[in-house]
């Protein structure tokens, strides 16, 4: 039993160290490695919880690594260091001893005989001289995404996004209308949803492995998501077209609201995504079209056009808590022609008196607000109805959503 538990130990701290070295080279975000490059997927689980803790901690995992090393470790190493401090700080289900000895054994069963005694020297010396846990914007946030914070944000909303930064997110979903969840599920329902129900559980596991959520009776999603899908005005809307669908969630939002006789295709560059938007689609007997392209090759005329388009993630780290490290500016730039290239493709798709839904899980005015000024003043056939920037909170995300619409008659700037 204890060579098992030594075992399981050293796998987790493998694929940890092994997902945070993909994310370090931009070759993954978080949750793609944890969904595909994990040698041992069974333990997804325990790596995902001590992963989400290092992202939530790294300024302090990083600075405690410089007031313990004499000299700085190679990243292989300080990858390990920072997963085992992790432990050791952040978590309290593994002795520190424990979690110390199984990082040595790991180096030197790779025959790094010095690297073990660096190893054993800085994680011996970390267990005596822990660093108290400060919960101050300054302690916690990238220095840069900080810095660019305060230019918008007032210095409580800053600590609010900071208090929602470091508690680890409940596990909420949507129950489809007509669909009551059982209440061994221990549910909060969680208020403010609109036309939505919206739904906390301390019982994950049990609502995972329900016949509902394999039959579409739930979906797993954060209740930020339904602010978008709520604003359109849905009466005389036939047709739907979602331009970034994958994998369907704010799809199946406004298929709540449409009209029975209405229709609805659902579009995405990602045919590995689109896999999931028909699965979820096919379980839920929704026989909406699914569609592989990029936006500026989509074709046709529709009452409502939503585009929830890529962005860079800083309204969603409760979720994605490694998103806040990897946001800089080049990044940003290259994001924010992307979206506004697919704002232009999706406007040309709404027909004369039609609705466009500009969104993002992003909190950067530039992604936002920003984005649909510039295409106002470019676009007098357009109209803004609505917008609304949501910022992360402890019982949800962060997001942005415009309503535009449609003139019947005028002409282009």
């Amino acid at each position: 039993m204890r060579k098992v538990a030594s075992d399981t130990a050293t796998h987790v701290l493998s694929d940890a160290s092994k997902v945070l070295a993909l994310i370090e080279n931009g070759e993954q975000s978080l949750d793609d490695a944890l969904d595909s490059s994990l040698t041992y997927p069974e333990l997804r689980r325990t790596v995902s919880s001590l992963l989400f803790f290092y992202f939530r901690r790294k300024k302090l995992i990083d600075r405690w690594i410089t007031s313990l090393a004499a000299r700085p470790p190679r990243p292989r190493l300080r990858r390990l260091l920072s997963i085992v401090l992790t432990q050791i700080r952040c978590q309290s289900k593994i002795a520190p001893e424990s979690a110390v000895n199984v990082a040595v054994d790991l180096v030197k069963a790779e025959g790094k005989l010095n690297e073990s005694k660096f190893v054993n020297a800085v994680l011996r010396r970390a267990v005596t001289d822990m660093p108290e846990l400060a919960d101050a914007p300054d302690e916690v946030l990238p220095n840069a995404l900080l810095k660019k914070w305060r230019k918008t944000f007032s210095a409580e909303e800053i600590a609010q996004m900071c208090r929602a930064f470091l508690v680890p997110a409940g596990f909420t979903f949507r129950a489809e209308h007509g669909f009551e969840p059982p209440e061994e599920w221990q549910l909060r329902q969680i208020p403010n949803c609109g036309d939505y129900r919206f739904f906390e559980s301390s019982a994950p596991g049990v609502v995972l492995e329900s016949e509902a959520l394999k039959h579409g009776k739930i979906y797993i999603q954060d209740p930020a998501t339904a602010l978008a899908p709520s604003l359109p005005d849905m009466t005389n809307v036939k047709s739907v077209l979602d331009v970034c669908a994958a994998p369907g969630g704010k799809a199946l939002l406004l298929s709540e609201r449409m009209r029975a006789d209405a229709v609805l295709v659902a579009a995405d560059r990602s045919a590995r995504r689109q896999k999931y938007t028909r699965e979820n689609f096919r379980c839920r007997g929704l026989a909406f079209q699914v569609v592989v392209a990029e936006a500026r090759e989509l074709t046709g005329s529709f009452d409502l056009v939503f585009a929830d388009v890529p962005c860079s993630n800083t309204g969603v780290f409760r979720h994605r808590p490694d998103a806040v490290w990897r946001f800089n500016e080049s990044e940003q730039k290259r994001i924010t022609a992307l979206q506004y290239e697919i704002l232009e493709s999706a406007a040309e798709l709404v027909a004369p008196n039609g609705q466009l839904i500009y969104s993002t899980c992003s909190v950067e005015p530039e992604e936002n607000a920003g984005q649909i000024e510039r295409f106002i003043a470019r676009h007098s056939e357009f109209e803004i109805v609505a917008q609304k920037q949501l910022l992360p909170g402890i019982e949800h995300d962060g997001a942005y959503a415009c309503l535009l619409k449609r003139r019947a008659k005028s002409i282009r700037k």
